[in-house]
């Protein structure tokens, strides 16, 4: 096919321009910016990266990339983490060429794009585990598509016609046309809201832009993503939250980078960054994000990842938002990712949410997620405790009212996350088979193992999921003091069982758990703790949770009458539920749990957590008349009425 060698657009126009008379960000501004602060650093970083892929050369299918799994790498599997590398490496390319002039960037950049063109170097954009999926574009077409889209509008200015008729025909070849051959066999991903469509449909529509005039597809690529980026919008809750689990809650810089893009190809136009849902989203990360900056561990997820926040420096600036700004900048220090190098602007003002952003928050939409924390410090807070009283719509797991605990950095009572490797039935009918994704690895009361109740389908549209969502009943939040929530998770379970759990969190580091059930007949009921340790209880019920620097003292206690039986187990993969979907066996972590168990028709078991330094006093708790004590802490419990006090402070939380 061949295209036009005449630029009808001054390029570079996309996330910056040449143009000073539209009042957005040029190119002038970047090559200012970069003088001091955070573009400076940032700058150094990506100038330095880019020399060293000079050297290096470009990124193949084989590379090792931190985090990637070895048998995608001996297959040369174009899997997410080695296509983000060969596609940040482009853009940093692109970016030193045209802040530098130097010819040996453009090269470097020249020279990704014929191992990503060239089949016999990089045989395909799609991942193999999509290839039965029947359609020729997938995930990765969506992502190298808006990196090579990028690279392109970044470098035209210094292409001749040969060169830019070159780059514009590989990626009609190798994108293009493979995704419109998969719209018109209706692929499932232009209709499932999820991070599928973003990346597939926002990807190629950025592409669109940025071969405006010069591809004749590019208007409908355009046309395409800018309606369903629009409909997509719509999966947010009111406050912002995402409908997949919140690790994948990074898969929000797609719509990011695709109405960002927007506001530059269309010359300034209305920016749609500082309207709904995106200001609120941004909060819903921050509130997702445990010091120093991991992602709350619900769902799928990788329970040590960093937080993805680059994207939201794009939001702080169409919102002037100063707290966003702050929290942006928390977690960039070490960034080599060119997007918040392009998209950050130094003239927001940074501001702490320390006094404008309470400590506690819940939400009702998707996970229902609740957060409970001491403070805002970034790297380090004595106690986070987090919950959730539903579940998501993707990448989901069996964890209606899971809760966890951090304290000081470090996780303490912990969600296990995803297995080492996704195995090719994880999400299928096969899923609960791994301890991962089924009830028996998470925080939550369990009846004879039986799992909770979920949908049969896994994609959007198919199921009511509002039957299997609990919700938050009764909240509380002192200022200063503590928080204190009710959950009824009884719509997870089977019918007929009620299910309620009771938190409350006392500042710093004292939180109370009361789980209650009425059940139809008697069953075995059973508690897990999952910890960071090998924590083994006592007859009691007493165990202590030893991190790094912190330690939880903690108990475990029936408070109505009958016998339980307290223990440690450890969770195994079990054949054929024990590979990856490439083959190989799957990560024997030997993942410890403190569990309790009782036979009957219902229940109310106490757990107790003290939350603090390795090197503070050791801290028992003590039964005392009507509650408990723990150093001059005491819990009353009367009923159905809780409440946490402080003889020394005279501070007090209770939730009845």
């Amino acid at each position: 096919m061949p295209f036009s060698c005449i630029l009808v657009s001054i390029h570079p126009y996309l996330f910056f321009t040449t143009d000073p008379d539209n009042e957005l960000r040029t190119v002038a501004d970047l090559r200012k910016d970069i003088k001091q602060g955070w573009m400076h650093d940032a700058w150094s970083r990506i100038l330095f990266a880019a020399t060293e892929a000079v050297k290096k050369g470009p990124v193949l299918p084989d590379r090792f990339v931190f985090g990637r799994d070895q048998a995608a790498m001996k297959q040369r599997n174009p899997d997410f983490y080695v296509c983000e590398a060969a596609g940040h490496q482009l853009l940093r390319a692109a970016l030193a060429h045209m802040l530098t002039g130097r010819m040996e960037f453009k090269e470097s950049a020249m020279q990704q794009l014929a191992a990503l063109y060239d089949p016999a170097i990089w045989p395909d954009w799609i991942d193999q585990a999509h290839v039965n999926q029947g359609f020729k574009a997938d995930l990765r077409t969506g992502a190298l598509a808006q990196d090579v889209g990028l690279a392109y509008d970044w470098l035209a200015a210094s292409l001749s016609p040969d060169e830019r008729a070159w780059v514009i025909e590989g990626l009609d070849r190798r994108a293009i046309r493979p995704y419109l051959e998969s719209m018109e066999k209706d692929a499932w991903w232009n209709h499932d809201q999820n991070n599928w469509l973003t990346v597939i449909v926002g990807g190629l529509g950025i592409a669109g832009m940025a071969l405006d005039g010069e591809h004749p597809m590019a208007r409908r690529l355009i046309d395409i993503a800018l309606e369903k980026m629009e409909a997509y919008l719509s999966i947010y809750g009111p406050q912002g939250e995402f409908n997949e689990s919140v690790n994948y809650a990074s898969a929000n810089r797609y719509p990011v980078n695709f109405f960002l893009a927007h506001h530059y190809w269309s010359g300034g136009e209305e920016n749609r960054l500082e309207q709904a849902p995106f200001p609120a989203m941004c909060q819903w990360i921050m509130h997702t994000t445990v010091p120093p900056g991991r992602v709350l561990t619900f769902g799928d997820c990788l329970p040590a990842r960093e937080v993805v926040s680059g994207y939201i420096a794009a939001v702080a600036a169409a919102s002037y938002d100063g707290v966003a700004q702050w929290f942006f900048e928390q977690y960039q220090s070490e960034s080599i990712d060119p997007y918040p190098f392009v998209t950050y602007d130094s003239r927001v003002e940074a501001r702490s949410p320390e006094g404008w952003v309470p400590n506690f928050k819940t939400y009702a939409a998707h996970g229902k997620l609740v957060i409970s924390r001491t403070d805002w410090s970034p790297q380090s807070t004595a106690c986070v405790v987090f919950a959730k009283a539903g579940r998501e719509e993707h990448h989901e797991h069996n964890d209606v009212g899971q809760l966890c605990i951090d304290g000081h950095g470090e996780r303490l009572i912990v969600d296990l996350g995803s297995p080492s490797s996704f195995p090719g039935d994880y999400g299928g009918p096969q899923r609960w088979s791994y301890y991962n994704a089924s009830i028996r690895g998470h925080n939550v009361l369990m009846f004879d193992d039986a799992e909770q109740r979920s949908p049969e389908r896994l994609r959007v549209g198919s199921v009511d999921l509002i039957a299997y969502n609990g919700k938050v009943t009764e909240q509380k939040y002192v200022s200063g003091v503590g928080s204190a929530w009710k959950m009824d998770v009884s719509p997870a379970y089977q019918p007929g069982q009620q299910v309620t759990r009771t938190v409350l969190h006392f500042y710093p580091g004292f939180v109370a758990v009361l789980d209650e059930a009425n059940l139809t007949h008697e069953q075995e009921i059973s508690l897990r703790w999952h910890t960071c340790d090998i924590a083994a209880p006592d007859p009691s019920g007493r165990f202590v949770v030893h991190g790094l620097g912190a330690r939880v003292d903690s108990l475990i206690t029936r408070l109505d009458e009958g016998e339980m039986r307290v223990g440690r187990g450890e969770h195994h993969y079990h054949a054929p539920f024990d590979r990856g979907r490439a083959g190989g066996l799957l990560e024997l972590r030997e993942e410890s749990y403190v569990q309790a168990i009782i036979q009957g028709c219902r229940c109310r078991i106490l757990t107790l957590f003290c939350v603090q330094t390795s090197d503070a006093p050791a801290v028992e708790w003590t039964k005392v008349e009507s509650g408990w004590m723990a150093d001059d802490v005491r819990l009353y419990v009367n009923g159905s009425f809780m409440e946490f006090s402080s003889r020394r402070s005279g501070s007090r939380i209770s939730l009845d």
